[in-house]
């Protein structure tokens, strides 16, 4: 097993960019007529709250992360494998935010918010994959964090299920859609100690 300090390091790093890349496409708008600055700002609306579900979501991907990481001692060529596979999936993010930003209120919002559900869902995929691997195998999770990795799994477990309702729900509203999404990151940031067996 190899310690995991460099894991995180690089990870933090590809969370950073990401988080950082969905503004810029947030565009400042040049050449409007006099007065229309206004205007052009309330009709951004969806570009900012595609911003605001994926900043909040990617952030508490961040936050989940380092829980995980806290409590795993060491790491195998598979572990850091699943764990490329995540941060693949994080850095996919700013784009179907920004596909969905831009058709949000046009004919394509529906396929559209499937894309960006879908990523989240493939996401939750890994996340699980990557858990239940570090669960399953001796020497990765720290003997006297084995109480609260079960709270977590049982946090957890939901996850691609919660974002196949996302996908559902993008079928028909890609605002309901964004809405649904930053539920879920209210969901997944909240303590794991909630779910402790009594």
């Amino acid at each position: 097993m190899n310690e995991t300090g460099r894991i995180e390091a690089f990870s933090d790093g590809v969370f950073a960019i990401a988080i950082t890349l969905l503004i810029l496409e947030i565009k400042v708008p040049h050449e409007l007529p006099a007065g229309a600055l206004g205007r052009y700002l309330l009709h951004d609306w969806p570009s900012y709250l595609a911003f605001l579900a994926s900043f909040f979501t990617i952030g508490v991907m961040w936050m989940n992360h380092h829980r995980l990481f806290t409590l795993i001692g060491g790491a195998n060529d598979v572990l850091i494998g699943l764990n490329l596979l995540l941060l693949l999936g994080v850095t996919w993010i700013p784009y179907p935010t920004a596909l969905l930003a831009e058709h949000l209120t046009t004919a394509n919002e529906r396929v559209a918010a499937v894309v960006y559900a879908g990523s989240f869902f493939a996401i939750s995929i890994v996340f699980q994959v990557l858990w239940r691997y570090a669960m399953r195998i001796e020497g990765i999770i720290l003997p006297e964090c084995v109480v609260i990795a079960h709270s977590i799994h049982r946090q957890y477990r939901w996850g691609p299920l919660f974002y196949v309702i996302a996908i559902l729900i993008g079928l028909f509203n890609g605002t309901a859609c964004l809405i649904w999404s930053a539920l879920l990151g209210i969901y997944f940031a909240l303590p794991p100690k909630l779910w402790a067996s009594h």
